[in-house]
């Protein structure tokens, strides 16, 4: 497995959720569980389980956090986790265009937190294997603080500058 495979696979994971409403996550973790079932060599749900845990890391940054907690009128950091995971699970598209820029997120509607995305392949892998050794592996985390400069979270003028368009569809005063 590769990082296209792994866009991919999630890919289809939201063509078979696609007649949900977008705010219910579980046809499609259902639906990404089924997929990941059918994977043949579990070695390959290692390798998308550390592509997720590469992908989380990246995304763990304060321009992004910012965008999330105004999205989301505040988050802690296991509600940012759990908000990134809900980010890969709209799409590379999404996710890519967050990344560059968090205001963007306003194309692409309400990010759904999805915690369960953390340990699907985890669960899928000892089901398999009666194994629950992935979950002890090494992760080489890279980022052990959100990587750019933090934002003051009531300074509405920073809200108000950094994100004109997710101010405008969730900001308060």
């Amino acid at each position: 497995m590769d990082e296209v495979t792994f866009w991919y696979v999630i890919e289809q994971s939201i063509e078979a959720a696609s007649a949900g409403d977008g705010e219910d996550l579980g046809p499609q973790v259902i639906a990404l569980k089924r997929l990941l079932t059918q994977i043949e060599d579990v070695e390959e749900l290692i390798v998308f389980q550390q592509i997720l845990d590469q992908l989380m890391d990246q995304a763990y940054n304060w321009a992004l956090w910012g965008a999330a907690y105004l999205m989301m009128g505040g988050l802690n950091d296991d509600e940012f986790e759990y908000f990134r995971a809900g980010l890969i699970m709209k799409g590379k598209e999404a996710y890519e265009t967050s990344l560059r820029e968090p205001d963007e997120l306003a194309e692409f509607g309400l990010v759904v937190p999805c915690e369960e995305l953390l340990y699907l392949a985890c669960e899928v892998y000892e089901e398999r294997s009666d194994d629950g050794a992935i979950y002890d592996r090494n992760t080489e985390k890279v980022n052990f603080e959100p990587s750019g400069d933090s934002f003051d979270e009531h300074d509405v003028d920073y809200f108000k500058e950094q994100y004109p368009r997710l101010w405008d569809l969730y900001g308060q005063e």
